[in-house]
């Protein structure tokens, strides 16, 4: 049996058809202010924070960060046909946000919170272990999570309206923290593990909040009910589940593009803080005065692009973002000790263009695909779709670190020396090829792979494609 619109879930109007309340989305987003916060308070300092302050060899620190991403070609998968086929009077979602909350914010407490014993490996055992939960944790709160859009409304336009609203939340997460753990690590010091330890808390507490209040908010949002129970095996479910994941072109077309567009803010986000510390020769207070201007320019342009989509449709407002972060990655290799901080801050000002148009426009898309194989098969795979899409974004989280982690031990990186002490030329080489050249490149094959993709809103259904 095919899954079927749940109406027990007493929705509200205008759920399914046009414009959603606005109170459901907003309510929904604010769950991405704590998933922001989880993922970006991790990746963007999680490298340094292992070498200069646990003391983990940066090719031990990569290889550790990779690995326990990886853990989560098992989870992923799992998390998302479970989310597909779980019955509950409160939808197939909802009922892993409590849990997925609950681990999050206590694994982000627990990585920053890592004691530095005598030895590196045991150090990075633990390291190793913290990160596995906060992986799972990442994972079972947001595949199920990320599914629910494509349940709540039919409408091709409000798929990016809904995102939009999310972009606004990821922004205010990035900026704490982009922004705020840069600043409080200033205040409190930033070579001091005890400092870093009370980032954990403070942020594990946020997480928990943010997270908690997208489950409470979206009680009656609308969503699908599971197919009746099958009688193949969990492993026959599975491998027919994502086969058809995976043999949907559009689907792989997207795939390729943001795998591709990960990598370069992966690894440019592994590189970010030793970057402004080594090559620019800046504090943490000025990298987060920076991620205070990129929260506020994404936020400025995501209605923007939203409305620029409505008009010239959203591969063209894709290919806007993609262009502006070519742009912006490359502006990094002119950059120099001597550069004033305004035109640092220039970069900041418009790169929320990039940013927004990366989250917005490809998971509109996403939630476009996940309706017209829907449509076209009579099946409902959300949580397939997405644990598939996000497994790439932790894909590209691993191998982005153990480049810049292999490249700084390759060029000498002395992890015992100060965090702002000068480490050399090759260290400095390192860096930028890790933020601009690199990334760039990345950028340019993201934009050839968008040439080819074709799904639009005149491929879905009548009904559909006729609302305004």
């Amino acid at each position: 049996m095919n899954a079927s619109i749940a109406t027990d879930a007493a929705p509200s109007k205008g759920s399914s058809q046009g414009q959603l309340p606005f109170g459901l989305k907003f309510g929904w987003s604010t769950g991405a202010f704590g998933v922001a916060l989880l993922m970006n308070g991790i990746a963007g300092v999680i490298l340094l924070f292992a070498v200069s302050i646990l003391g983990i060899d940066p090719w031990l620190a990569g290889a550790v960060i990779t690995v326990s991403k990886l853990f989560d070609v098992v989870t992923d998968p799992i998390v998302g046909m479970w989310s597909d086929r779980h019955h509950s009077t409160k939808g197939r979602r909802r009922p892993f946000l409590p849990w997925g909350a609950l681990l999050s914010a206590a694994s982000f407490a627990a990585v920053f919170t890592a004691p530095q014993f005598d030895n590196q490996y045991i150090t990075a055992l633990y390291l190793f272990v913290a990160l596995c939960v906060y992986a799972f944790g990442y994972t079972l709160y947001n595949i199920p999570y990320l599914s629910m859009p494509a349940e709540m409304t039919d409408s091709y336009h409000e798929r990016s309206s809904i995102h939009a609203f999310r972009m606004v939340f990821i922004a205010l997460g990035g900026m704490v923290a982009g922004a705020g753990v840069k600043f409080l690590l200033d205040y409190l010091g930033t070579n001091e593990s005890s400092s870093w330890a009370t980032v954990g808390v403070i942020g594990g507490v946020m997480i928990f909040i943010s997270m908690m209040a997208a489950y409470f908010t979206t009680a009656k949002a609308r969503f699908t009910a599971p197919e009746e129970a099958s009688e193949k095996n969990k492993f026959e479910q599975l491998s027919e589940e994502f086969g058809a994941v995976v043999g949907n072109g559009h689907f792989l077309r997207l795939i390729g593009v943001k795998f591709s567009q990960l990598m370069g803010v992966q690894t440019m986000g592994a590189a970010m803080a030793y970057f402004f510390v080594q090559y620019l020769m800046r504090d943490f207070t000025a990298l987060g005065t920076f991620f205070v201007v990129v929260s506020i320019s994404t936020i400025v342009f995501s209605p923007v692009l939203v409305a620029f989509s409505k008009r010239y449709g959203k591969k063209a407002a894709y290919y806007v973002a993609a262009a502006v972060n070519i742009l912006y990655a490359l502006s990094w290799s002119l950059a120099g000790p001597d550069e004033p901080m305004w035109s640092i801050l220039m970069r900041a000002a418009v790169v929320g263009i990039a940013f927004g148009g990366n989250v917005i426009m490809a998971m509109s898309m996403l939630t476009d695909i996940i309706n017209e194989d829907a449509n076209r098969t009579g099946v409902r795979r959300e949580g397939a779709f997405t644990a598939l899409y996000s497994f790439v974004e932790k894909l590209t989280g691993a191998i982005g670190p153990l480049i810049v982690g292999i490249a700084l031990s390759w060029v000498g990186f002395n992890k015992d020396l100060p965090l702002d002490a000068p480490q050399g030329d090759g260290v400095n080489t390192a860096l930028l090829l890790a933020v601009s050249w690199l990334p760039a490149v990345f950028y340019v094959i993201g934009v050839v792979l968008l040439s080819g993709y074709k799904l639009t809103e005149e491929d879905l259904t009548p009904q559909t494609k006729n609302e305004t």
